[in-house]
């Protein structure tokens, strides 16, 4: 019988896609900036949890929750950005 975090990890996987097929996506995409800027800023942080939403999307989750989020992290990116440049 399986455990809650094997429930909820089957249940994910129905909205959410491939976790292995994600990662390996995500990896991808993340690398991409991990290696572009140095050192990271905080505005980063936001660019890399848009990947990640990216990744997920990419990869067959259908929920329309990930382009909220990408809409969120793109203007707190964008704020903390003109920010530190404003400073």
């Amino acid at each position: 019988m399986p455990d809650e975090t094997d429930k909820l990890l089957s249940e994910r996987e129905k909205t959410h896609g491939d976790a292995a097929e994600t990662f390996e996506v995500g990896i991808d995409l993340v690398s991409i900036v991990v290696h572009t800027c140095s050192p990271l800023r905080p505005h980063h942080f936001a660019i890399l949890n848009i990947l990640h939403k990216i990744a997920r999307i990419l990869c067959g989750s259908f929920n329309p929750d990930h382009w909220d989020d990408i809409e969120g992290y793109a203007r707190l990116g964008k704020r903390i950005q003109q920010e530190n440049n404003s400073g």
